[in-house]
């Protein structure tokens, strides 16, 4: 994939501020294939997070080989939605800000993604602070 890390984020971003939220996803399966989404907890509940958005809509990129998929989220994602992508099968999580800096705007349950990864069955890279800054910028919209 030629595409950079901050370029996806930036789609990541452009995807929060289209839901008027600090948060948002993108799967990519490749520069022509994949998903966006962003957070509609007020909507849609509180299990409607950008990631879980995002993962609800996988079937639209098969096929698709789950552990070469890529997630790229404007912040860390929390302990729901990092269970979801292992039970996904994604193969690699980038994000912009910590769980620590969403802590500081709002309640968050303080496990990292990368404990969770760590007790997963398979290895997933995570890349974090890919446009960090732009990320909490999302927070004063």
């Amino acid at each position: 994939m030629n595409f950079s890390h901050k370029y996806w984020m930036k789609k990541a971003i452009e995807q929060a501020k289209l839901g008027q939220t600090p948060y948002g996803a993108v799967i990519v399966k490749s520069e022509s294939e994949y998903i966006t989404a962003f957070n509609t907890t007020k909507t849609d509940g509180p299990q409607a997070h950008a990631e879980m958005n995002a993962i609800q809509k996988l079937a639209q990129l098969k096929p698709y080989i789950s552990k070469d998929l890529k997630l790229y989220t404007t912040f860390e994602p929390c302990p729901m939605c990092m269970s979801a992508l292992v039970w996904a099968g994604i193969g690699q999580l980038i994000y912009g800000a910590s769980i620590e800096d969403a802590a500081k705007h709002g309640h968050q349950i303080h496990i990292t993604s990368q404990d969770i990864a760590g007790k997963a069955w398979y290895d997933i890279e995570i890349s974090k602070n890919i446009a960090r800054q732009d990320c909490l910028k999302l927070f004063e919209l």
